[in-house]
């Protein structure tokens, strides 16, 4: 009898799963993406300088990552979704973003005709609003090598909204205890949820875009506040927070920005990010470049691709960076250049070359592909990188 009930509970059960197979999906996808990398002109503790080839750390081409995206439909107009997303680095195997299992992104939501609501860890709409304008993108010679939060605009304990209509995008987000983890470069600020701050450690965004046939243009505004907490390591106290920022500080951020593509081959954009920042100490630059450099910096950007053939692609930019610092003149001037070639649907090989000229304070390096990289103030510095890529 007990078998005979089981037989029949399991037959009475295949329809339904059936059903809710229909109206669920989850699909796992990523990015397997590494190369090897010349860098020249880092400094040694002898005040002398050399070269290095070694296998990038922090990204490639583009940051390798897996990640899992689900939905589920509830009704007509409203369904259920869900994003898990890992960094690791394919050299060591290891995670990104601060060792978080799921740094990248972390979300739960709803969505339909009237847009999407998530909660989780998440992008702000700088970095949505960058999407379509910045072709590099979080490129080891993109954009954030000359401003590293870019491509770690990220915010833990968030809630955003996202809607879509006849061309028009708008987008918000809000986070409280913007970033929990305590290592990992910009990645990681230890900038957790204070109780008793309501204001500490926040971060807020909003964007506004427009997107026709062959152009668009995109603005946003981005906000990241400050703590007073400290940690004393080795006798050396220093705020918990990557950025600098005490209690009642902020730092913001704006752009604007457009692309045109005159044909199917080609296209071209026009980037603006403007800087300002409360902290002490001033502005820190590039990964891990030092402090001082003013309360103010500006960017633009000229980036350009085409498709040569079907396989072939080359793309580039051409960036500016100047701060805003009273004691000198600092500015750099980054030049990137790519291209790849198409192994099939989801496999290229791609070869760059990147050039930074410092001036003044400034010690970008030319690459942020590795932790630790920088150049003298003031120097210049050239980067390439060959490498793989695999989509899946």
């Amino acid at each position: 009898m007990k078998l005979r009930a089981l037989t029949i509970g399991l037959a009475l059960s295949f329809p339904l799963l059936a059903s809710a197979q229909t109206d669920t999906s989850v699909t796992l996808y990523g990015v397997i993406d590494t190369g090897i990398e010349f860098v020249n002109k880092i400094p040694d503790s002898t005040g002398g300088s050399h070269s290095s080839v070694h296998f990038t750390n922090l990204t490639s081409s583009w940051p390798s990552y897996w990640g899992l995206r689900g939905t589920e439909k509830i009704n007509d107009n409203l369904s259920a979704i869900f994003t898990l997303e890992s960094g690791f680095n394919p050299g060591t195997g290891t995670s990104q973003q601060g060792g978080r299992f799921f740094g990248r992104q972390a979300f739960v939501g709803l969505k339909g005709d009237w847009g999407q609501v998530a909660f989780g860890r998440q992008y702000n709409m700088l970095m949505r609003s960058l999407l379509k304008a910045d072709f590099m993108g979080p490129n080891d010679y993109g954009l954030g090598t000359i401003d590293s939060y870019i491509p770690n605009t990220r915010m833990d304990n968030a809630i955003t909204y996202m809607g879509h209509f006849s061309g028009v995008s708008v987008g918000l987000a809000y986070a409280r205890g913007r970033d929990n983890v305590t290592t990992g470069g910009p990645a990681a600020s230890n900038c957790g949820v204070e109780y008793t701050a309501q204001s500490a450690c926040s971060a807020y965004s909003a964007m506004l875009s427009y997107d026709a046939s062959n152009w668009g243009v995109a603005g946003a505004y981005d906000v990241i506040t400050g703590s007073d907490k400290t940690t004393t390591t080795d006798g050396v106290t220093s705020l918990n927070n990557f950025y600098g920022l005490q209690q009642g500080q902020k730092d913001r951020r704006f752009t604007v920005n457009g692309y045109f593509k005159p044909t199917d081959d080609f296209k071209v954009s026009l980037i603006y990010i403007n800087r300002k920042t409360d902290a002490d100490k001033g502005i820190r630059a590039g990964n891990f470049g030092q402090a001082g450099l003013g309360n103010r910096s500006d960017i633009y950007t000229l980036d350009a691709s085409y498709n040569v053939a079907p396989q072939v692609v080359i793309d580039g930019s051409a960036n500016y960076i100047k701060f805003n610092n009273a004691d000198t003149s600092s500015n750099a001037w980054y030049f990137v250049a790519r291209a790849k070639y198409l192994l099939s649907k989801r496999t290229y090989a791609y070869a760059e070359v990147a050039y930074i000229k410092n001036k003044g304070n400034s010690t970008i390096s030319a690459s942020s592909a590795t932790a630790g990289l920088y150049t003298t103030p003031g120097g210049n510095q050239t980067s390439a990188l060959v490498g793989l890529r695999h989509n899946f």
